[in-house]
C-alpha cells in the first residue's frame, strides 16, 4: 500500500452530536476573496519582516503524541485541480471543522502535507496583518526561551505567509475560552484565517521533493483551501480539561519544561467517526487502526502557537 494513500479509522462518537455546533455548513469563502483556513496543532513564528513561517509538528519517534498534516478543498475548486488533490473515503470534513457542520464529505479532497512545503504570496508586500490575538503566546508561556533554529528540517510540513491578514476563527467549541498555562492565562483558538490583501494577486505554490505546483487568484477571484493539522487516535486525551499535547509546542523551543494547558470550562467536542487521512501507522496507533476501538467520544481542543519575533 502507497504509505501516503493510508487511512487510519477513528471512532469519535456519534454524528448526531455534532449539529449543536457550529453553523449549517454551506459555509463557503467570502466572494471574491482567498480564503485559506489553518486549524489545529502548528506553530506560526513571525519573522523580522513581518512575514510568518508555520510549521507543524508531525509524527515524531520522541513521543506517542502525533499529528497529521494534510490539505483540504472542496472538489472541483481549483486549488483541488492544480494540487492533485484526491477524495478518501471515510473522511468526514465536520469532524474536523465545525463551520463544516451538515456538509457531504463526498464534497471534498485531500493532499498529504507529509514533507511538503507551501507559500502564500498576497500583494508586494512581505508583512502580515496579523489580526489572530488568541493564538498561544509562546514569548509568554515559555518567556526567555529560544526557538529551534532548524524549525523549517524539523518540522512535517511548513508554510510561508507574506502579505495577506491573519484573523481569530474557531473550529470547537472550546475555542476562544480563557486556558492557563501554570500562572499565564490567556483566550485560545484552533483556528485562524488568511484572506488576501484587497485588489492584490495572490500565489499559492506548493513543492515537495519530486514536484512544484502553484495557483494564481486574481483581484475579486474566490479561492478556498484548509490546511490540517490532524491529532492521531493515539494522541487524544481521555481528559479535554487539561491537553496533554501541548507538550508538542515545547519541542519548537530549547531548554523549556512543559507547562499543560488547562481549562476547567472545556467539554471537548463530539464528532462523527471519521477516517483521518494519510496517517502512517506507529506503535501507538497499530492497535486502534487494526482492531477499530473506541476512543473517547470528544476530540481534543488542538490549539495553535504563535512566536512573534518580529515586532
Amino acid at each position: 500500500m502507497d504509505r501516503r494513500q493510508f487511512v487510519g479509522r477513528v471512532t469519535l462518537g456519534a454524528a448526531a452530536a455534532c449539529v449543536q455546533f457550529g453553523t449549517p455548513s454551506s459555509a463557503s469563502a467570502a466572494a471574491g476573496r482567498i480564503n485559506v483556513r489553518f486549524i489545529g496543532m502548528m506553530g506560526f513564528v513571525e519573522r523580522a519582516d513581518g512575514s510568518f513561517l508555520v510549521a507543524t509538528p508531525g509524527q515524531h519517534g520522541m513521543h506517542h503524541m502525533t499529528h497529521v498534516p494534510f490539505l483540504m478543498a472542496r472538489a472541483g475548486s481549483k486549488a483541488a485541480k492544480a494540487f492533485g488533490m484526491t477524495p478518501i473515503a471515510g473522511v468526514v470534513p465536520e469532524a474536523f471543522d465545525t463551520e463544516l457542520v451538515g456538509s457531504n464529505p463526498a464534497d471534498f479532497v485531500y493532499r498529504s502535507l507529509e514533507n511538503t512545503s507551501l507559500e502564500i504570496v498576497s500583494g508586494a508586500r512581505d508583512a502580515v496583518h496579523n489580526n489572530a490575538s488568541e493564538m498561544a503566546q509562546m514569548q509568554r508561556i515559555a518567556p526567555g526561551k529560544r526557538l529551534r533554529g532548524n524549525i523549517e528540517k524539523w518540522a512535517s510540513a511548513t508554510v510561508s505567509i507574506r502579505g495577506g491578514e491573519l484573523k481569530n476563527s474557531s473550529a470547537h467549541p472550546d475555542a476562544h475560552k480563557v486556558w492557563s498555562f501554570g500562572s499565564y492565562r490567556q483566550r485560545l483558538t484552533d483556528a485562524v484565517n488568511f484572506t488576501n490583501d484587497d485588489s492584490a494577486t495572490t500565489t499559492i505554490r506548493l513543492t515537495s521533493a519530486a514536484e512544484a505546483q502553484n495557483i494564481t487568484a486574481t483581484a475579486g477571484e474566490t479561492l478556498e483551501l484548509w490546511m490540517i493539522s490532524s491529532a492521531t487516535p493515539d494522541s487524544r486525551s481521555a481528559n479535554p480539561t487539561r491537553l496533554e499535547h501541548t507538550e508538542l509546542l515545547f519541542d519548537y523551543v530549547v531548554d523549556a519544561k512543559p507547562v499543560i494547558a488547562e481549562c476547567s470550562e472545556a467539554t471537548g467536542r463530539e464528532v462523527p467517526e471519521t477516517a483521518v487521512p494519510f496517517l502512517t501507522p506507529t506503535s501507538a496507533s497499530m492497535g486502534i487502526v487494526a482492531t477499530g476501538a473506541t476512543v473517547p467520544p470528544y476530540n481534543d481542543f488542538c490549539f495553535l502557537a504563535a512566536w512573534l519575533l518580529g515586532q
